[in-house]
């Protein structure tokens, strides 16, 4: 454990905010940086003492930070649902088309990399749409299975040690819910603009610190430990990633907390689409969507 300098904006003054135990009965504290707000595990774990929370029984089995079987084909079918609609709520597609007119080499494939691409979904999402997609993950179990199993293109580095001279080679890049998992989140984005193609576009999602956040306190369903790592308010990322010198944002928020639990009455079901709807209307979610452009 080390206590190190905000992130965003590297002071060291920090208000205590939670105090929370891990499945392995880790005690991990959440802070609030005093100069810019971003909300943070500090002291942090290192990468190989976060890493073995990352064993195959997280996305095998239910938990509330795991998953219920990664592997299956009905979360792909969901997981694949909900790319297509933040991406459409994004108005990627519109995007899409316009970078295929402008590409300097008619009929040449545009090409994405999806960072902690897990099992490799959205790869081969973009695959399917024709793109040279390829991904980067940690996890072994969720590597195997994206090359054996799908036949996807995938190295399995930290990427931020990652370097195969292939500066300004993508068009697209993804952080699917990824970033609040990073050690070095700002460092990260920084390096994906080396990465990108001018003109090159950058989605990323994370969970959403804010009201509901709030409300919830440590029985949030985000405050996950040490899993997530750093969480951000909806105008703190905004602003790194215009520091950064990213432009042209776009973003929303989804999510009202309440789950589309099996067997659930009408009622529940009917509190959970008005809710759903009236957060994300109201860009109160606690999940956000963005997507910036690279000059």
């Amino acid at each position: 454990m080390e206590t190190i300098p905000c992130n965003t904006c590297g002071h060291r003054s920090f208000s205590p905010l939670y105090v929370k135990k891990s499945p392995l009965e880790e005690t991990f504290s959440i802070v609030s940086c005093q100069t810019c707000g971003l909300v943070q595990v500090n002291p942090q774990p290192s990468f190989s003492e976060v890493k073995k929370y990352y064993d195959d029984s997280y996305f095998t089995n239910r938990t509330e930070r795991g998953y219920d079987n990664y592997y299956s084909s009905d979360l792909r079918k969901e997981i694949s649902r909900v790319f297509q609609l933040n991406l459409s709520d994004l108005d990627f597609f519109t995007w899409e088309e316009t970078r295929k007119k402008q590409s300097s080499l008619p009929g040449k494939k545009l090409s994405s990399l999806d960072i902690g691409c897990a099992a490799g979904y959205f790869v081969a999402y973009m695959a399917e749409r024709g793109y040279e997609a390829k991904g980067i993950e940690i996890a072994d179990g969720p590597v195997q299975f994206a090359r054996e199993s799908l036949g996807l293109n995938i190295f399995q580095e930290n990427f931020l040690e990652w370097d195969l001279d292939i500066q300004n080679q993508f068009d697209v890049i993804t952080l699917w819910a990824t970033i609040e998992h990073l050690h070095k989140p700002k460092e990260t984005l920084e390096k994906i603009k080396k990465h990108l193609l001018p003109g090159g576009i950058l989605i990323l999602s994370t969970c959403r610190y804010g009201l509901l956040a709030k409300w919830n306190g440590l029985n949030w369903r985000y405050l996950n430990v040490p899993e997530h790592l750093y969480y951000y308010s909806f105008s703190g990322l905004k602003q790194l990633l215009v520091s950064l010198g990213y432009h042209s944002p776009k973003a929303f928020t989804y999510g009202s907390g309440l789950t589309g639990r099996a067997g659930a009455s009408f009622f529940y079901r009917l509190r959970k689409a008005f809710l759903d709807r009236f957060v994300k209307w109201f860009q109160m979610g606690d999940m956000m969507v963005f997507s910036v452009l690279k000059d």
